[in-house]
């Protein structure tokens, strides 16, 4: 089976945090005897480090890995985006699809894009050139809030998902507004993502502060993601002035989508400041190092597919505060794992960190059943990997017959 897998955010060289978990799908899948071949388009870029991600200009068109070949053509990414990003799928789809069809040989059984917009709306005219079946992945977002908007990009998104073959939502809250958009719901099945347990795992509080460079005589709340709206690092902060002190701190671990320095400001104002650290971007591979070292996860997202930092933290045996949005309730069990929160409300939020920093049996209670229950669900990218290769399967035959 060759499965073309396309996806634009892909950890590469020069941005090696973007689309992590997007990677490790695609790794388990190969894992399970699937001849992939990665097509991560990168918009055109000036090759001025005053331009956002202009390292991109440095990207070759072709890597070849020990698991699979990954290109780099090129599109045009429309901006502003609030104005043109209908354009950006228009491109997408010329520039892309003129690209596979001259370098990506020979032709793939399948195409699996990993965003519906613009990756699940690009492909449809090379899926229906090749005459090959379209998976789409639907991973939060884009399905629950952009395509509800009534825009121009909110019908390629519903168009996109109502061409495909098969949707993959990461979560059953999501399948339900994925279904609401009016797309057949036999077509549509949930396959979670997972989480390697043999990574992520407990690797001692002392060990790993010692390894980081972080102080040992002190709480350690943790944010993992990127600074920007929709993850309600804004609330995060307001509620921070009734938990962070002299023996606790704030740790915002990820890069600056542009708030940094106004959450700066902010904490600054509610004279909290000595005790937030922004760390910005880290590498992916010290994450497990960094959940272990600290006393509880926080996510305070006001929208959410099925966050992976959840999952890892669990395995990591790390309780977890959370708002209770999207597919996060999926995965947590409340009051046993952590605390589920409504979303924009700093008190209540403040209120459950408060409740698992006083009290220390609690959280390595929680910790322990936390990981627990992610090994006997099965919460894995392996039963994620068979369960997408199944669904490519039972595309595949059905061309077949």
């Amino acid at each position: 089976m060759k499965v073309l897998e396309v996806c634009q955010e892909f950890p590469n060289r020069y941005y090696p945090q973007l689309g992590t978990f997007i990677k490790q799908s695609i790794d388990s899948i190969a894992n399970q005897g699937v001849d992939v071949t990665i097509i991560s388009p990168k918009p055109f870029v000036l090759p001025f480090s005053t331009f956002p991600y202009h390292n991109f200009f440095k990207l070759p068109r072709i890597e070849h890995t020990e698991k699979y070949d990954l290109h780099y053509p090129r599109y045009i990414y429309a901006v502003p985006k609030k104005y043109f990003y209908p354009v950006t799928g228009f491109s997408y789809s010329h520039f892309v699809s003129k690209y596979a069809i001259k370098n990506i040989k020979p032709q793939p059984h399948l195409i699996h894009a990993h965003f519906s917009y613009p990756d699940g709306y690009g492909m449809i005219g090379l899926a229906k050139k090749w005459k090959v079946p379209l998976v789409i992945s639907a991973l939060g977002t884009i399905e629950r809030k952009v395509a509800y908007e009534g825009s121009y990009t909110s019908r390629q998104i519903i168009e996109a998902m109502s061409f495909a073959d098969k949707v993959l939502s990461v979560s059953d809250d999501l399948k339900l507004h994925i279904v609401n958009l009016g797309i057949n719901e036999e077509k549509v099945h949930v396959v979670p993502n997972g989480v390697d347990t043999t990574k992520f795992k407990p690797a001692g509080k002392e060990h790993s502060r010692s390894l980081l460079n972080l102080p040992q005589d002190k709480n350690i709340v943790l944010f993992v993601g990127a600074l920007r709206k929709i993850k309600g690092v804004d609330y995060l902060i307001e509620a921070a002035k009734y938990f962070v002190d002299a023996n606790t701190d704030l740790f915002m671990v990820g890069r600056d989508d542009g708030l940094r320095k106004s959450l700066e400001k902010r904490a600054q104002e509610l004279e909290i400041l000595d005790y937030i650290k922004f760390t910005g971007p880290v590498n992916h591979e010290d994450i497990p190092l960094w959940i272990s070292a600290s006393d509880i996860l926080v996510l305070p997202s006001l929208s959410e597919g099925r966050p992976n930092v959840v999952l890892e933290a669990l395995s990591c045996e790390v309780p977890v505060v959370a708002t209770d949005v999207g597919g996060i309730p999926e995965l947590m069990s409340e009051g046993e794992t952590g605390y589920l929160v409504p979303a924009k409300n700093p008190a209540e939020l403040s209120e459950k960190i408060n409740k698992l920093l006083e009290d220390r049996s609690r959280r390595e209670k929680m910790g322990k059943f936390g990981r627990k229950s992610i090994i006997q669900r099965e919460l894995t990218w392996e039963s994620h990997a068979k369960k997408t290769v199944d669904i490519y399967s039972e595309l595949l035959q059905k061309l077949a017959r």
